[in-house]
């Protein structure tokens, strides 16, 4: 099934990152343009235009029930705002080179953000500061992915490893790899038992957390996927690709359920609203587009 996109929404240059509030009222996209936008649905106005960032934002996410928004820029800084008003409420620093991923726990206490100083640092969001460097990476580090219990830390990177890192050691446990290609995307299912990662190809790779091992592998993406998302059931898994398109896909069978096509560039956000009804994604296209999977309620 193909499907067509409810809302299209523009940013001035390339989007990197979308999120849904909570209640699905209110949707956040990042842009290379240096600002965050906020806005209503269903009816796509726009609410806020937030700026502070210097560089693209990589990342935005609501937290809190949706009293916060947290947002990630290439300008190296974590930044809180007000989605109520739009405010900005706090200004976070530490990686010396471009950020490039950041990811909240499930809490929302914690956040953890990846560098090209090959870094990556945990931050006490409330108190807006570095709790923990980790270091381990020999490279960019791409993506970052918290496990659902807030125990585990996946990051990916160009050193091809996916490794694993307990939170409260504070260290490196194991390694994942190497794959054959520098890691795009790494994202945890629900119920924590497998990771999604995407590679500098159109492959797709499940893996079990427990034992590390490879468990499936899909290639049906026509270029480079860039992120990997599942849905909050964990039922569906979600990709983006340089194809310029979304393929939804039921884990159990590996069957492809809808093909999104709208956009006209590169895929690199994605994200799910909470029921799972709806899908977001932000592309090189300058544009943010809304669907409606229908597939959970």
């Amino acid at each position: 099934m193909t499907l067509e996109p409810t809302l299209t929404l523009r940013h001035e240059n390339a989007a990197y990152s979308v999120a849904f509030s909570s209640d699905g009222r209110l949707l956040a996209s990042g842009s290379l343009d240096k600002s965050i936008k906020i806005w209503e649905l269903p009816s796509g106005n726009e609410k806020f235009r937030l700026k502070g960032h210097g560089e693209a934002i990589c990342t935005v996410v609501f937290q809190n029930g949706d009293s916060s928004l947290l947002s990630a820029g290439l300008d190296k800084t974590l930044r809180t705002w007000d989605p109520a008003s739009g405010t900005l409420k706090s200004t976070m620093s530490g990686h010396s080179a471009y950020l490039t991923c950041m990811v909240p726990s499930p809490d929302g206490a914690t956040a953890v953000s990846g560098s090209h100083d090959k870094d990556l640092i945990l931050w006490d969001v409330a108190a807006a500061r570095q709790v923990a460097t980790l270091k381990g990476h020999t490279d960019i580090v791409s993506s970052v992915a918290f496990s659902p219990d807030g125990k585990s830390v996946a990051s990916g990177g160009h050193d091809f490893l996916i490794r694993i890192w307990a939170v409260e050691s504070q260290s490196q446990v194991r390694e994942i790899g190497p794959l054959p290609k520098p890691i795009q995307s790494v994202a945890f299912s629900p119920d924590g038992a497998t990771i999604a990662t995407a590679e500098e190809s159109p492959v797709i790779r499940l893996w079990n957390f427990a034992s590390g091992k490879l468990e499936r592998t899909f290639g049906e993406h026509k270029g480079s996927v860039k992120t990997v998302t599942f849905s909050p059931d964990g039922r569906h898994l979600a990709s983006g690709a340089s194809d310029s398109s979304v393929l939804i896909r039921e884990i159990s069978s590996g069957r492809i359920v809808q093909t999104l096509s709208g956009h006209r560039n590169t895929i690199y956000g994605l994200a799910w609203s909470s029921d799972g009804s709806r899908l977001a994604s932000a592309a090189f296209d300058r544009t943010v587009c809304v669907w409606d999977t229908g597939l959970q309620r």
